[in-house]
């Protein structure tokens, strides 16, 4: 019975939306009022024995279902009876009501503007040890480079473009033992599409801001050479024109047409790659490098089934069905028709296997999917030598940071759409 009740909590809590107010009462008539005061608070408002008594939840994407089923249990122990079935009511009266600190029935608070996070706080955060992967050159020693216990991009200068540990201030080589959890984080870095940005690899330098980001694309046609100036330097790129796939919290997935700047004067058409891309605040997309996806894949070195479930992390969803349809259709628009269609089938395979195929699968439970960050994975894969996503280990720390900082900006509107 407790699971019925769980549904109809968890229907509210996806589908209410923020101020909602929803009268239920219990088998035995006792009146309760569910409020969904954001996207991730949840308060019950219940009157026992002439006083309002409140719960109040709050969650996130992957904690939402243990906070209904301790909202439930705390509802049984208040009303001292367990809860055989909830249902929505036409009509709860609190009138013999009283708050609970006093007389006066409870006033909603003036919801205020929410204010966009600092990410620099985030990455201020000092750290023991860290993993460093440079991405690019950029002049007087500094690198732009990936902090894999964070998850940020930053400038970090080297003497080396090699992957680096920096500890205690001395610095020794990082020789990377697992790759495919290094393609995990890299495949967080999606460009919000109507920022324009990624407040965890965007950059400041000289006055301007550089976003990094990481892509599919499929080349459709070379435009010419062009010059532009970029890193305080002239830089003659050739002008491609490619498909890149723009995914949306709606489960939409559109083709569209983007133009790139790199050094390649051919085309290579009908490959399943990733690009690594740097956008500036001038609407340049420079590209610094690729991942050949259909080959990992082909190789069982990262697949991309693993890329997809990577890069949708940062839009906060836990429906399967939402990363199930977003990986079919892609299916369908552009992996079976480019030169690695014959990968389709595995991929299918995969994606009704879930729970051994994509590595940052913690569980599931009917149509729900919870995924750890692909930080954890990571440290659990490379610095730990587990097969096991550790749950309580020195990074979970950041890790509950980044996650804060990401559900802060999901709020504020972050990650609608994304180029997939």
């Amino acid at each position: 019975m407790k699971e019925e009740s769980y549904r109809l909590l968890e229907y509210v809590v996806e589908h209410g939306l923020e101020g909602t107010l929803t009268a239920l009462e219990t088998n035995k008539g006792i009146p309760i009022v569910l409020v969904k005061e954001d996207p991730h608070t949840l308060t019950t408002i219940l009157c026992i024995d002439g006083i309002a008594r409140r719960i109040t939840k709050r969650f996130t994407r992957t904690t939402v279902h243990k906070a209904i089923y301790e909202l439930i249990d705390e509802i049984e122990s208040m009303i001292s009876q367990p809860i055989e079935e909830l249902r929505i009511s036409q009509k709860v009266s609190f009138e013999n009501c009283i708050e609970e600190r006093g007389e006066e029935k409870p006033k909603r608070k003036k919801r205020e503007t929410p204010r966009l996070p600092s990410i620099d706080e985030y990455k201020r955060i000092e750290i023991p040890q860290k993993h460093v992967i440079p991405l690019l050159y950029l002049g007087d020693r500094k690198y732009l480079s990936l902090i894999l216990e964070l998850g940020i991009i930053d400038i970090i200068e080297s003497l080396s473009s090699s992957p680096i540990i920096i500890e205690n201030n001395q610095v020794t080589p990082y020789k990377i033992r697992d790759m495919r959890a290094v393609y995990n984080v890299l495949s967080l870095f999606k460009l919000d599409r109507f920022n324009n940005s990624n407040p965890f690899s965007t950059i400041s330098l000289n006055r301007k801001f550089l976003t990094f980001f990481t892509a599919l694309y499929n080349d459709v046609e070379v435009l010419g050479q062009t010059s532009i100036s970029m890193l305080q330097r002239n830089l003659k790129l050739v002008k491609h024109r490619v498909k890149m796939f723009s995914a949306s919290k709606k489960g939409n997935l559109h083709t569209e047409e983007v133009e790139i700047l790199n050094n390649k004067n051919s085309l290579e058409r009908n490959d399943i790659r990733v690009g690594l891309f740097l956008r500036s605040n001038d609407g340049n997309t420079v590209q610094i490098g690729d991942i050949n996806l259909g080959e990992l894949h082909e190789k069982n070195v990262f697949t991309v089934n693993e890329y997809i479930y990577s890069s949708l992390y940062m839009m906060e969803d836990d429906d399967y069905l939402f990363f199930d349809n977003i990986l079919m259709k892609l299916l369908n628009t552009y992996i079976a028709k480019s030169n690695y269609s014959k990968l389709t089938r595995d991929i299918i395979e995969r994606e009704t296997n879930i729970n051994y195929s994509i590595p940052i699968v913690m569980r599931t439970m009917a149509n729900r999917i919870e995924l750890a960050n692909p930080i954890l994975y990571w440290y659990s894969k490379e610095i730990l030598n587990s097969d096991e996503i550790c749950i309580n280990c020195p990074i979970i720390e950041y890790v509950n940071k980044f996650n804060e900082f990401l559900n802060n900006y999901v709020r504020l509107g972050y990650f609608r759409s994304v180029f997939l």
